[in-house]
């Protein structure tokens, strides 16, 4: 069986939202209990990974990357090339096993999505449910 549901999140630039409980309510609402959920974020600027929601540990990721793609660079596309780069070094999905009905994710691990682009956006979650 497959079930799909999206999440409509307002972002704001260089922000992260934290989407575990939204998922794991839709896993709910599948009906599913065992299978794979795959977390998807449409767009080129912004990206989903599965880690621990510390908000030091976020700074750290956001150091990190602000060294792998600077702000101030002269980039040949110059609008927001740092957002894709960022997006594209985090990735735009993850794929989480189900088991009884709910995701099986480890204590500290949290469904984060980031947001890189230089102006606030809608963005959706698709969020996919393979199982039975």
């Amino acid at each position: 069986m497959l079930y799909r549901d999206v999440i409509y999140l307002h972002t704001k630039t260089d922000s992260f939202q934290d989407v575990t409980e939204r998922v794991a309510k839709i896993i709910e609402e599948s009906k599913i209990r065992d299978g794979l959920c795959n977390v998807f974020v449409k767009g080129t600027t912004a990206g989903v990974m599965l880690n621990e929601n510390d908000r030091m540990l976020i700074e750290d990721f956001r150091k990190l990357l602000a060294t792998m793609a600077p702000d101030e660079h002269l980039y040949q596309h110059p609008e927001n090339a740092k957002s894709h780069l960022r997006a594209a070094m985090i990735g735009n999905n993850i794929t989480i096993p189900v088991a009884d009905g709910k995701p099986m994710v480890g204590s500290w691990q949290n469904i984060i999505l980031f947001e890189f682009d230089v102006v606030n956006r809608e963005r959706e979650v698709v969020v996919t449910i393979y199982g039975q």
